[in-house]
């Protein structure tokens, strides 16, 4: 069967039982079989080991007359020009509306950009969402809440009235001398789906910390991976994990602690909780999309005494990449959000940055719903969101180049949005 030939409507799903509800998986291995750069440094590095596969995973779901497809994608990012073309793809190859699909990149820093693939990963996305499609069964489905502590930071902290990533502290062991500027987030959902044979067809997690835990030069999808793997070793069995990337821009692993306890501790607490799932007993679907334009930065200038000071071995990189996004700068920039409601208590709402942890711990506080993801990295790539105490701050996250252009107001406005969308979600039929 041609991927162009297994478009249909919601009408000719099959009828399911109260409690259930339509689900499909579908994956495509994009793990490179040469040495490639990694991307996620301004020192990047070669290499050709595998640590853990990288994968395109997708999860289709139909009902109340609709379907969505939910993608998650083991790269650092995934621009809004692409997302546009891939979810173009996937409605013209499944039926989808483009407007009910969202892809997530996991920010893996240890595989290559999306540059290097053949068509820049546009048909492995269509192919595994139209692999989903096909495999449409009915499930039950149910929800938890997880903590793991102990495995993420905020990396930045206020020495002098100033503020610094441990990194770039002269002695990074020195940091824990100083107050963080903002908290972590320790706590995460949990979304799964069980087969009528009562074994789990999907997991669906949200955790807020950068993917930048395997601290070797490796290929590998880092901590969502080498999860993954804990949890079907603890289930016994293999069951796809789509992780998606939380409000992570100021959260790293702790990397003072042992590599492997950081899926340990989250794998671990995934079994725990997919132990004890509550369950969705009417599953219903709803979607909000919304396509608006974020302003750009207000009065980017260069911030050379400062780069000097915190990171005066990258003062020549962000001199260029100041003038590099000058040439580029636009007054504002496509952007999407997307809501996606299953169930009564249960929501995702997705952002196209890199957004300060504080900011999505503030979206779940507020949000309607007992269960919400924030899925960050999402239908584009648009760079850092700090607060408004982090622009006060400083440090290479506020500093106007390729990974920090949106305007300062930013943060509020996707709360805002946010939250509205949520709102909006909570009284849909």
């Amino acid at each position: 069967m041609s991927v162009a030939s297994i478009a249909f409507s919601a009408d000719d799903q099959p009828a399911i039982a109260a409690g259930q509800i339509d689900t499909g998986v579908g994956s495509v291995d994009i793990t490179p079989t040469e040495p490639v750069t990694l991307a996620g440094s301004p020192s990047p590095k070669r290499a050709a080991e595998v640590k853990t596969r990288l994968f395109v995973r997708a999860l289709v779901l139909s009902g109340s007359g609709k379907r969505v497809a939910i993608v998650t994608l083991d790269t650092l990012k995934y621009p809004v020009e692409l997302a546009v073309r891939a979810r173009a793809k996937i409605e013209q190859d499944t039926g989808i509306p483009a407007s009910n699909v969202i892809i997530c990149a996991s920010h893996t820093h240890f595989g290559p950009l999306w540059s290097y693939y053949e068509d820049q990963l546009v048909t492995p996305i269509a192919e595994a969402v139209a692999r989903a499609a096909r495999d449409v069964a009915p499930c039950t489905v149910g929800t938890a809440k997880g903590k793991a502590e102990g495995i993420s930071e905020c990396r930045r902290v206020i020495k002098d009235g100033h503020a610094w990533n441990r990194w770039q502290l002269e002695n990074p062991a020195e940091a824990a001398q100083y107050p963080a500027e903002g908290p972590a987030d320790p706590e995460f959902d949990v979304l799964a789906l069980r087969n009528g044979d009562g074994k789990l067809k999907a997991v669906v997690y949200n955790f807020a910390c950068h993917a930048a835990n395997t601290r070797a030069p490796v290929i590998s999808a880092d901590y969502p991976g080498e999860v993954e793997k804990c949890v079907q070793k603890q289930l016994g069995y293999e069951v796809p994990t789509l992780f998606l990337t939380g409000a992570c821009g100021d959260i790293n692993p702790v990397y003072t602690v042992k590599r492997d306890l950081f899926a340990e501790r989250l794998g671990g607490e995934l079994v725990r909780c997919v132990g004890q799932l509550e369950p969705i007993t009417q599953p219903s679907l709803s979607v909000e999309c919304r396509e608006f334009q974020m302003p750009g930065r207000e009065h980017p200038e260069f911030k050379e005494a400062e780069v000097a000071r915190n990171w005066p071995g990258q003062l020549e990189h962000y001199r260029q990449a100041y003038e590099t996004m000058k040439q580029r700068e636009k007054p504002s920039y496509d952007y999407f959000m997307t809501g996606i409601r299953i169930g009564n208590d249960f929501a995702i709402v997705t952002n196209a940055d890199e957004l300060f942890c504080s900011i999505g711990m503030s979206i779940k506080s507020h949000s309607p719903f007992q269960h919400t993801m924030v899925a960050e990295q999402t239908n584009g790539a648009h760079g850092y969101v700090p607060t408004a105490k982090a622009f006060e701050g400083g440090s290479y996250e506020t500093w106007f180049g390729e990974h920090s252009y949106l305007s300062t107001q930013a943060g509020e406005i996707i709360e805002r949005e946010s939250l509205e969308i949520l709102k909006g979600l909570k009284h849909a039929p």
